[in-house]
């Protein structure tokens, strides 16, 4: 019978000794998971503007509509001002653009000053409309940060083809734009 107690004593032990092992590989687990988060966090979210990056494209599905916006003559600005002002003035748009979309749409700083809006359940005449909207609110936007900041941009239906080739088409669109003497929209058209 002492032998038995013994054992079951030593059960009891070793139970208990897995039992705080497995409390300590669930808090490391956690702490894994957070700083997976976070490093996930990291690679698709732009640094600058806190928009997201273009690695964040294979992230989103579910748009049906391309927005692509450049700022007109900014290598001007940094030229002129400098990068530190560029750079304020590239911060100052993520946050416009943030408070200028829907809670369902996502804005990308997709190169240096250029962005993508992608939207949802939004055809791509509305998304033109939401664009020209975009482009009359930056009047507000340079009122605000004493600025005279315009943007090209371009739009695209992605309902039917590739995100890659809408991209592409709301770039050409985006240059129609800048062709046509900036500060404009252009909605992609085939030709």
């Amino acid at each position: 019978m002492n032998k038995d107690k013994k054992t079951i004593r030593q059960k009891n032990e070793q139970i208990r000794q897995l039992n705080n092992k497995i409390d300590l590989l669930e808090s490391k687990i956690d702490l894994l998971e957070t700083k997976l988060e976070y490093y996930r966090e990291l690679a698709l979210v732009d640094n600058l503007t806190k928009l997201y990056n273009r690695r964040a494209l294979i992230e989103n599905k579910g748009y049906n509509s391309v927005i692509f916006a450049d700022i007109d003559h900014f290598k001007e600005i940094n030229d002129k001002y400098g990068h530190d002002a560029g750079d304020k003035i590239l911060v100052e748009l993520g946050d416009f653009f943030r408070s200028n979309i829907r809670e369902t749409d996502c804005a990308i700083r997709y190169g240096g000053d250029e962005f993508l809006i992608l939207l949802k359940n939004c055809p791509v005449n509305e998304a033109f409309e939401k664009a020209k909207q975009l482009r009359e609110n930056l009047s507000k936007f340079n009122q605000k940060f004493n600025h005279n900041i315009t943007m090209s941009f371009g739009v695209s239906n992605l309902s039917d083809k590739t995100l890659e080739e809408s991209i592409k088409e709301a770039d050409s669109a985006m240059y129609e734009s800048k062709d046509a003497g900036r500060d404009t929209v252009t909605i992609y058209e085939l030709k």
